[in-house]
């Protein structure tokens, strides 16, 4: 086989850049690469040189930064292979580039937002001045500057709510955490609306400090009597959704002041109506989408929640709408991005109540765009479930209504589950790439021994599992979709224990699993698709028959409908159909009608043919017989298919009373997808696992 080492990630990346062109090109450019970028150490590396060559920091290099970050903030989040191990190394970059006195404020202060804006607080390294200053330690004689001033100065007055929030952390997050966290306490205490309503979102702030900081404002706020009834009830709410004891009790103390004073006065602000409500499934990281179209009056707003297991709400955020047109336009285009079931509003309270429990339960609060996301969403008055008291059971089913189902019909519910990878897009994100599971499959030596350590690691994590399908029972049921109930019986069965491998979907699970990890450790590529590189091609299969050289079948059949790899789908299905054919059965409908140039020819490729039956007949008795199909590209692997469905439709073969019900489900997908590549992306993680088994039987028989 001829290999060529890949092309430095990084080079390729600066080789489709786009320049200093319109924001939308830039932003499409850092959102393609960042996530090829932040998986490989040596292109994060390449990515600082560039920095380092262009220390002036150009706009489209800050955006790539920023994305990588917020890419790499996913993987560390997700426990991904090397990805503390690459912080480490843009930390260091940046400790070096600061001992060396090589970063101006202006480049400190666009790092520090490179930072923020992807919700990781800026290292004290390139914050103006790593000392840490408290705000006790502060003198009392010392002069504060004018806070409402500078606030007017940094946040454009036409900019209110969430977005000023974003503004002000951007615009104090290159200040030292004391000095910023002295800042906040002051900009509430000042009292101005704009300043205090800007301190409810650092409420639920990410930084501790920074929480901390503004409830002492709010202290100070409250002992002067400006606290009005509208801010005491929106303290009240907040402090529900804030997870650190300590700034809950010194809230406490500036809730008891308005309380003691009987504060009364400001505006609660009119409801809004929800026209429309969808919920993605929950992906493989237990990330779910939810987004909302609202209005109140003439505004017209899509809101977005983001939940993530052990992260809570991990964002929310509105985007402004012009016009009703506008805002269907804008739901529309999301709703592309992902599949999304209409689910009705009572869907949302005990969903949302589940997700801010599991946040608070892990030190985290709601994103703070929660604070207006809320409010358009009805739930001001939400109160967080305790992490735990409510079961993915009953989450899944909160009637128990498989408790009036038998254990026979529950077992074929749970049979079911193979074909949520047809029915559900989503299923091709249910994988495990954690750095625990890495390091296990790095060690393995062989794909059985592969296979060994996924199931194992797999049945580890029934409990995200169980919630994961537990949230998608609870969307399909809410959305009126009967396949609820086969979610419900498998978390029924994660929790009661069954075995991993008598519930069909984690068949995919394992699979899916070994090609994503397969396909990461790749480090070198095949020069193009050459006819060459043919997996099947076996130099030491000698049974009589001269060995087939590289390229030799392609060039034999190049002036017919058949090709390599569809003859090798065909080979495979004669070699686990469930009735066993000889060859004067299953050569004719291959080859006939097929015109060859001369009797030698016929004869060579026949010759090659019955080569590769041995080579995939050595496989099956090896247990490999699919281990070479993860590696086929697309177009190879459609033409696999290919050949498959057409040795799938000799009835002396695979006659339909031998084929169970999960049987004649793959072989439709395998039919489809030899017509519509879009099929395998699901139908490529199931089939090792099946032509397993369907070996394991052909050779029983």
């Amino acid at each position: 086989m001829t290999f060529v080492m890949k092309q430095p990630i990084f080079s390729n990346c600066l080789f489709e850049r786009p320049g200093q062109e319109d924001d939308r090109t830039v932003f499409r450019w850092a959102d393609f690469w960042a996530h090829r970028i932040a998986f490989d150490t040596s292109a994060v590396s390449d990515m600082l040189g560039q920095l380092d060559k262009e220390p002036e920091l150009p706009d489209d290099l800050l955006v790539l930064f920023s994305s990588v970050l917020d890419v790499m903030r996913m993987n560390r989040e997700n426990s991904e292979k090397d990805a503390v191990a690459i912080f480490e190394i843009v930390e260091a970059w940046l400790s070096t580039k600061t001992a060396a006195n090589s970063l101006g404020s202006v480049q400190k202060m666009e790092l520090c937002r490179a930072f923020i804006r992807v919700g990781l607080e800026p290292p004290d390294s390139i914050r103006f001045d790593s000392g840490d200053l408290h705000p006790q330690e502060v003198p009392d004689d010392q002069e504060m500057p004018d806070v409402e001033a500078l606030i007017r100065d940094l946040i454009p007055p036409d900019v209110t709510g969430y977005p000023a929030y974003m503004i002000l952390r951007e615009g104090v997050g290159s200040m030292p955490r004391g000095a910023s966290a002295l800042f906040v306490t002051q900009m509430v205490a000042q009292g101005a609306p704009q300043l205090v309503s800007l301190g409810r979102y650092c409420l639920l702030d990410a930084m501790a400090e920074m929480r901390l900081a503004v409830a002492e404002g709010f202290v100070d706020l409250a002992s002067h009597g400006a606290i009005d009834a509208a801010v005491l009830s929106d303290l009240i709410r907040l402090r529900k959704w804030i997870p650190d004891p300590g700034t809950k009790s010194i809230l406490d103390r500036a809730i008891k002041e308005a309380l003691r004073r009987e504060a009364t006065g400001g505006s609660v602000p009119s409801a809004w109506t929800i026209h429309r409500l969808v919920s993605s499934l929950p992906d493989g990281t237990g990330s779910q989408s939810i987004v909302a179209s609202v209005s109140r009056g003439s505004q017209k707003c899509i809101v977005t929640l983001l939940i993530k297991a052990g992260h809570g709400i991990k964002d929310a955020y509105a985007i402004l709408c012009t016009s009703a047109s506008d805002q269907r336009r804008t739901l529309n285009e999301l709703e592309e991005t992902m599949p999304m079931h209409a689910v009705p509003v009572d869907y949302l309270p005990e969903a949302v109540a589940t997700a801010i429990g599991d946040g608070l339960d892990k030190g985290v609060p709601p994103a703070p765009g929660f604070v207006d996301a809320a409010q358009m969403l009805g739930l001001d008055e939400i109160t967080p479930f305790e992490h735990g008291t409510v079961s993915a059971g009953t989450i899944a089913d909160p009637r128990c209504h498989l408790d009036g189902l038998s254990a026979a019909k529950r077992g074929r519910l749970i049979g079911q589950s193979i074909e949520w990878a047809r029915n559900y897009k989503m299923s091709s994100s249910w994988f495990v790439t954690d750095s625990t599971l890495s390091v296990k499959l790095d060690a393995a030596k062989t794909e059985h021994q592969a296979k060994k350590v996924v199931w194992a690691h797999l049945d580890t994590r029934r409990d995200f599992w169980s919630s994961l399908f537990a949230r998608s029972a609870a969307i399909l049921r809410h959305a009126g979709s009967e396949d609820w109930l086969v979610f419900a019986a498998v978390v029924q069965g994660l929790e009661t224990g069954r075995t991993l491998k008598k519930i069909p979907i984690f068949e995919m699970i394992a699979a899916l699993t070994l090609d994503v990890a397969e396909q990461g450790d790749m480090d070198m590529s095949y020069d193009g698709e050459s006819p060459t590189d043919d997996p099947f091609i076996d130099d030491d299969f000698d049974p009589g028959i001269e060995p087939e050289a590289s390229g030799e079948l392609t060039r034999l059949l190049r002036k017919t409908p058949l090709n390599p790899d569809m003859i090798n789908g065909y080979l495979t299905a004669i070699m686990v159909a469930p009735r066993f054919v000889t060859p004067t059965e299953w050569l004719p409908p291959l080859l006939s009608g097929i015109e060859f140039s001369g009797e030698n020819t016929v004869r060579r490729v026949l010759d090659i043919v019955m080569l590769r039956f041995g080579v995939i007949q050595d496989g099956m008795y090896d247990g490999e017989i699919a281990a070479n199909l993860r590696t086929l590209s697309a177009r190879k692997f459609q033409n696999w298919l290919s050949g498959f469905t057409q040795a799938s439709a000799i009835t002396a073969a695979w006659p339909k009373r031998a084929l169970s019900s999960d049987d004649r489900k793959i072989l439709k997908l395998i039919k489809e997808g030899a017509l519509n590549s879009d099929i395998q992306a699901t139908l490529k993680p199931l089939l090792p696992s099946w032509l397993s088994a369907m070996a394991l039987k052909a050779v029983d028989s």
